[in-house]
């Protein structure tokens, strides 16, 4: 089943819509996230863009907001590392010597910080924590210094914006005060949640500035309530954000199985990528299911999985 849901172009959404694609595109040429100008399309198009980087997200290497993370990724054969922000710990970005901390072994490893991810904000939700909104706001100062274009945001579990309809409007006022901050600083503002791409859009349009963007993660979706079951329309829903311009960056995992051996089509992401230009980061989030290996050993997994996703999304048709 499929299906396409209709979106009013009122003048609002228009200048919304406008600003997005001139933020895309600038964030793109200073090296983050957005479309690139006057490329081919098609089959020339495959054979010429640039392989996709593949990251991977520290807390699924058991080195949540810790700069081993960034050695554990380079000996599994990833590119970069979704790095956590935390505003408290022994390596929290929150302090300036952290910050050239992870900058130097990022260096030493010769590999990249793909996006930072504020985790805790599950917990601590943007919605209704009252100094969830200033971590944001020291996370942007972080990203900047350290020249990280990304941060996830995520909105699960406390901070549900998909049933909670408060504290969705609750986080669009935040993101109307964080996001020109962002903007101010050249950065991306990534949300995830279980939101649809209609209710996406609809936000989006109400916090009126292109630093705010989807973090899209096909699963989140796929799965949820059993949805993939239910024939839950994921590849339209990825295609309208693509269309619009809108995503930041994509988690890629799956549930209890490798990338490429569960019930996502990751092929059929990779169309969608390149029929649309998607020029962004692909960070694994794939829990390593070591009981599901002959030898238990979570690093094999992972390492796995970083073979498939570039079998997957950059070895030539």
């Amino acid at each position: 089943m499929t299906f396409e849901v209709p979106i009013a172009m009122n003048p609002q959404r228009r200048r919304f819509l406008q600003a997005t694609s001139a933020f895309a595109c600038s964030t793109f040429l200073s090296g983050g996230v957005g479309c690139k100008p006057d490329r081919p399309t098609g089959i020339s198009a495959q054979k010429l863009r640039e392989p996709f980087k593949i990251g991977m997200c520290d807390w699924d290497m058991y080195a949540t907001g810790d700069p081993k993370s960034l050695a554990i990724a380079k000996e599994l054969g990833f590119d970069g590392v979704e790095v956590t922000y935390d505003p408290e710990g022994e390596h929290s970005l929150s302090r300036p010597d952290n910050r050239k901390l992870f900058l130097e072994a990022a260096e030493k490893e010769s590999i990249e910080i793909s996006s930072l991810a504020m985790g805790i904000l599950n917990t601590v939700p943007l919605a209704t924590a009252e100094q969830a909104e200033g971590w944001v706001a020291d996370c942007i100062e972080a990203m900047a210094e350290m020249k990280v274009k990304t941060v996830l945001l995520p909105c699960f579990f406390d901070a549900d914006i998909k049933d909670n309809i408060d504290n969705r409007n609750k986080v669009i006022e935040r993101f109307k005060r964080l996001a020109p901050l962002a903007e101010k600083n050249n950065v991306v503002l990534g949300i995830e949640s279980f939101l649809s791409a209609k209710e996406y859009l609809d936000m989006l349009e109400k916090i009126g500035n292109a630093a705010a963007r989807v973090y899209y993660d096909a699963t989140n979706m796929f799965f949820r309530e059993n949805m993939v079951f239910n024939d839950y329309p994921m590849y339209d829903d990825l295609e309208m954000l693509l269309k619009e311009k809108v995503i930041c960056q994509i988690h890629c995992k799956e549930n209890r199985a490798q990338l490429g051996q569960g019930k996502i089509d990751f092929p059929r992401v990779r169309d969608l990528l390149e029929k649309y230009d998607y020029q962004g980061w692909l960070v694994a989030e794939t829990f390593p299911w070591t009981d599901l290996t002959e030898s238990g050993n979570w690093k094999e997994w992972l390492r796995a999985d970083a073979v498939g996703l570039r079998k997957m999304f950059n070895d030539l048709r």
